[in-house]
């Protein structure tokens, strides 16, 4: 097996005794586990490897390798991903599309399963992308490669698993957060080594916490910013959690005009090319407010960005009530996951083709239609498929696009520490986040958690007629009525500049079939790379 790098990520060579080393993230971090695995020779045992990653405290990859080993491993979370494939004696990667053009046509072929996946949700789930000869390494795996017998092991070092922990009050629970949280601003701020921090701040829980723990800390280099169109409401509360703080603070706004431009330029191609990594459809809820940041010129190497993803998901606040009901079984767990995840298309959804994604699905959590689960089961199953493969494949790989812009960064709330925290919470405290809210309220941080509430329209401006419009549609014509005025006019809601890019007209026609600007730039992500109408039909060409 060789290794073969893209310079375009930032990785770094060294050597660490008989090891060539190549990594991603903070050295700092990474040096006590290499040098740790370095020590155990070279043919080291998979579970002393296993148990020495595990020991990971912030994000990072490496890809190591002596005479006759390779070792490559992702952080807990796949922050940073890796890939590899078996065609030409192998090969292990920082980037998919380097591999596929090193394999070259004839091995490049598109996994139909993945397509349709990719598709209806915007990723590819499990160890797969979009073709069949190019893998990637999951959340907390690890390679293992040996030469001599040209043997590969892929161990998984950590696995989000959440199993209650019972016999504790309350109490107990919010002294024990209180602590954690302590730990993880304490390591943000260690990270952070005095640089510059843009903290983008919206008026929801997650990055209000980040902010009132970096002020309560007095971290005096801090700026807030907030992004959208003019006149947007989340950016209304935040500014005032920013006035609360005595904060900088500024709103970055994007017209539909500039979201259109910067949408169909080289730049958006070129950053869709480096984060997609050929089974994550690029995120841009932040693309525009990060180009126009960028364009505004100053130096990139003292900022690190820090936001507040994704405080509601391990907090539990995803967590169904359907999966907490007597009766639930894996039908319910079934449907809850398809229906929330594989939507982007509505027409997608076919028989044949959602058998084909529930059979994926039930593989990867290793049950059967028919398993005896318990409801702890069921939500403990869920809360794991949803982590390991929405949240690490769609949501925090969103933080390539501060990697395309040149920004170190942070997940606080990814930290190793809290995850495994929330992981042993009953769910009777996780369900609608209530230890977390409970926490926040007892701390009320400048009077910012308990009271302060502040009211997000997803209609900003003007378009917050609509609302009175359609609960008079409501009244008259009833719920589904009600639900289709929102589809028409949903073209100039919260995420209007993410609509923009693409004309009413062509919006009109597909409004009912779609779930969110998303699934638009799902169908443009094939028309660029050719994915074919006879691998998957993603609605009528627009563009």
């Amino acid at each position: 097996m060789r290794i073969i790098l893209d310079n375009r990520y930032s990785w770094i060579s060294t050597n660490v005794g008989i090891y060539t080393v190549h990594y991603i993230g903070s050295f700092d971090n990474l040096l006590p586990i290499i040098e740790a695995i370095v020590l155990l020779g070279e043919k080291p045992n998979s579970e002393y490897v296993s148990s020495i990653v595990n020991k990971l405290v912030s994000p990072g990859a490496v890809i190591m390798q002596s005479k006759q080993t390779i070792i490559a491993f992702t952080d807990h979370f796949r922050c940073y991903p890796i890939f590899y494939t078996m065609v030409d004696s192998g090969i292990i990667c920082n980037s998919a599309r380097k591999l596929k053009d090193l394999i070259g046509f004839d091995y490049g072929e598109w996994d139909t399963l993945a397509a349709e996946e990719f598709a209806m949700s915007g990723y590819v789930t499990g160890s797969g992308t979009l073709f069949k000869n190019i893998k990637q390494l999951q959340s907390g795996e690890c390679l293992i490669s040996d030469s001599e017998n040209n043997s590969i092991n892929i161990v998984r070092y950590y696995r989000y698993t959440p199993i209650q922990e019972q016999g504790r009050s309350d109490s107990d629970w919010i002294d024990e957060l209180e602590s954690v949280m302590s730990g993880v601003i304490d390591r943000m701020v260690e990270r952070a080594n005095g640089r510059r921090i843009k903290l983008p701040l919206s008026a929801g829980l997650d990055s209000r916490l980040l902010a009132c723990g970096l002020h309560e800390y007095g971290y005096d280099n801090l700026e807030t910013f907030s992004y959208g169109l003019p006149g947007n409401w989340e950016a209304r509360g935040a500014k005032e959690v920013a006035k609360r703080l005595n904060l900088p603070w500024k709103l970055i706004t994007t017209s539909r005009h500039e979201a259109r431009q910067v949408f169909w330029s080289k730049q958006r191609k070129d950053f869709f090319s480096f984060s997609d990594g050929l089974s994550s459809l690029p995120n841009l809820q932040e693309f525009y407010p990060m180009s126009k940041m960028h364009q505004s010129g100053g130096s990139t190497e003292d900022t690190i960005i820090i936001n507040g993803q994704t405080g509601d998901f391990i907090s539990g606040g995803h967590i169904t009530s359907e999966l907490l009901q007597p009766g639930a079984d894996v039908r319910t767990l079934l449907d809850r996951i398809l229906n929330k995840h594989y939507a982007l298309w509505r027409s997608l959804m076919t028989k044949d083709r959602t058998e084909r994604i529930e059979a994926k699905v039930l593989g990867l959590l290793g049950v059967d239609i028919n398993t005896k689960l318990t409801i702890d089961e069921l939500v403990s199953l869920y809360e794991r498929w949803e982590c390991e493969e929405r949240q690490c494949k769609w949501v925090i790989n969103g933080q390539r696009m501060y990697d395309f812009f040149g920004y170190d960064w942070q997940l606080p709330l990814w930290d190793v520490e809290l995850v495994r925290f929330f992981q042993k919470v009953p769910n009777h405290l996780k369900f609608n986040q209530r230890l977390y809210r409970l926490w926040l309220e007892r701390w009320d941080y400048k009077n910012l958690f308990r009271e302060f509430n502040p009211v997000v329209w997803r209609w900003p401006g003007a378009a917050i007629s609509v609302v009175p419009l359609a609960k008079s549609v409501d009244i008259v014509l009833g719920k589904h009525a009600k639900q289709r005025c929102y589809e028409v006019f949903g073209y100039w809601n919260h995420y209007s500049e993410h609509f923009a890019p693409y004309t009413y007209k062509e919006y009109f026609k597909v409004s009912n079939d779609i779930r969110n600007n998303i699934s638009l730039n799902v169908r443009t992500w094939a028309n660029e790379n050719n994915l074919s109408s006879e691998i998957v039909n993603i609605g009528q060409d627009i563009k």
